[in-house]
């Protein structure tokens, strides 16, 4: 036991060496403080896409306890705009796995929404840290340095060997979370942010100084076998899926266009609600003038694009992979892509039955998204931008009134797309006029404009709900 003490005592050690020194040799021997700061921002940052990677592999199901904890207390939390309590998204419960290449584990969709939580994590985490450093830091001018680039390129190739060696030659990802592996990478990063935005304005020495304390102090808890966020979560468990032994009688598929369209439309709002964090990076990044173009291309052009489609694939995979079948008495969605069914509903059990009319994609394609309610159940199911609605209706025996969609409110309607065309207009005559104070106004108005649309489109647009006797 002494001797294996003693071997786990040596990393910690090395870590306490390769973060002290640096700080010594900040003071001592003169080292660049505006560099070493950089570099620490480099190592945090580099560390979170490759978790959101891992994640992927994470063979044990997330903790569903924590995904369905509402915010307020009664309520339960909902991944639905109109307030239906869906609890964990349907993607978070997906059953099943995907083998993609022979020399790899398999895949797990369920993991898709925590690999697509890192992008947003690196925004606000790079908003932080290039805001605070901005300060006192060129920090564009700085990362083009050979040293800094050459570190860069050292930590890719450092995780890459260790994720190679530890995660998938050792099995590690047969035994951890999706939610372990994330916060594992982000949980230094997030504490020294918190502490840069208390301390703002502490000039690049004392960053290394906050860098080094916060790596050191997770180095210290990871040794004594705890964790940064505090959390000891085991992984979640999925009742048991029912589904009878017979050849499905009818099977309704959603519409594809109609799931491309939804799914590009629903990465719009966190593209925009991501808009302040790219605008506090372009800013504190463009004190290089010559590269100003390639920021504003990559913060407001690239930036957003990626968002779009990371949750754009993350909406394809919750819903455009599913069948919808009835077998016997029952209702059974089935995974195409994971060959799994997920969920299954007695047709004689239907507790609710709702129309989902506010799907813009389904009023241009001409599909329906229905939710459906069980007896007894915390939450419910999707049947999503089916085509052949009438045949839903009647194969899975839902009310026939839930298949009409209601009639727009065009007066709302024209006063969105009135104020839509304003606010669009406003602000490219405002970038004309003072373009660098106009870029904040955009990017912190667009979400507060976001919140206006909603409200309005959901005034012109009825809901349709049939409780079941």
């Amino acid at each position: 036991m002494a001797g294996s003490s003693e071997s786990s005592s040596v990393p910690f050690l090395v870590t306490v060496v390769t973060n002290v020194f640096p700080v010594a040799a900040v003071f001592a021997l003169g080292w660049d403080a505006e560099m070493l700061a950089v570099v620490y921002v480099v190592e945090l940052l580099v560390a979170v896409p490759f978790a959101g990677l891992k994640a992927l592999f994470a063979a044990q199901p997330p903790d569903y306890e924590e995904l369905t904890r509402p915010k307020e207390p009664g309520r339960f939390k909902s991944d639905d705009r109109e307030g239906t309590s869906v609890g964990p998204s349907e993607l978070n419960r997906r059953r099943g796995s995907v083998g993609v290449v022979d020399w790899l584990p398999p895949v797990y969709p369920r993991n898709a929404s925590f690999v697509t939580g890192w992008f947003g994590t690196v925004v606000t985490l790079s908003a932080v840290f290039v805001a605070v450093l901005g300060q006192s830091v060129d920090v564009l001018a700085t990362l083009t340095e050979p040293t800094v680039a050459a570190s860069t390129v050292s930590l890719v190739v450092s995780h890459v060997a260790v994720i190679e060696r530890q995660y998938f030659r050792e099995r590690q990802y047969e035994t951890v979370t999706p939610q372990d592996v994330v916060e594992a990478a982000t949980g230094e990063a997030g504490v020294a942010a918190a502490v840069f935005l208390v301390a703002s304005g502490v000039g690049p020495t004392g960053a290394v100084v906050v860098f080094a304390a916060v790596k050191l102090y997770g180095e210290w808890l990871s040794y004594r076998g705890e964790s940064l966020t505090g959390d000891d979560r085991e992984p979640g468990e999925l009742p048991p899926v029912s589904v009878p032994k017979t050849v499905p009688t009818a099977v309704v598929r959603p519409n594809g266009r109609a799931v491309v369209a939804a799914a590009l439309w629903r990465g719009v709002e966190p593209a925009i609600k991501f808009l302040p964090g790219f605008a506090l990076v372009w800013g504190a990044l463009t004190r290089a003038s010559a590269a100003g173009p390639l920021v504003a291309l990559a913060c407001f052009g690239l930036g957003p694009a990626l968002v779009v489609g990371l949750r754009a694939v993350e909406y394809w995979l919750t819903h455009g992979t599913l069948a919808y079948q009835r077998r016997g008495d029952t209702i059974i969605a089935y995974d195409e892509l994971t060959e799994t069914p997920q969920w299954s509903v007695p047709v004689d059990e239907l507790q609710r039955v709702e129309l989902r009319s506010r799907h813009l994609a389904d009023r241009l394609f001409d599909t329906r998204t229905f939710t459906i309610r069980p007896l007894g159940a915390e939450y419910d199911h999707e049947i999503t931008h089916v085509e052949e609605y009438e045949r839903a209706v009647e194969a899975f025996e839902l009310p026939v009134a839930a298949a009409s969609l209601g009639r727009l409110d065009w007066r709302a309607v024209g006063a969105t797309v009135g104020l839509a065309v304003g606010v669009v207009t406003a602000a490219g005559w405002t970038l004309t006029r003072a373009p660098s104070a106009a870029v904040f106004l955009v990017a912190f108005g667009s979400p507060l404009s976001l919140v206006v649309f909603r409200w309005m489109w959901r005034q012109g647009v009825p809901q349709t709900r049939v409780d079941v006797e």
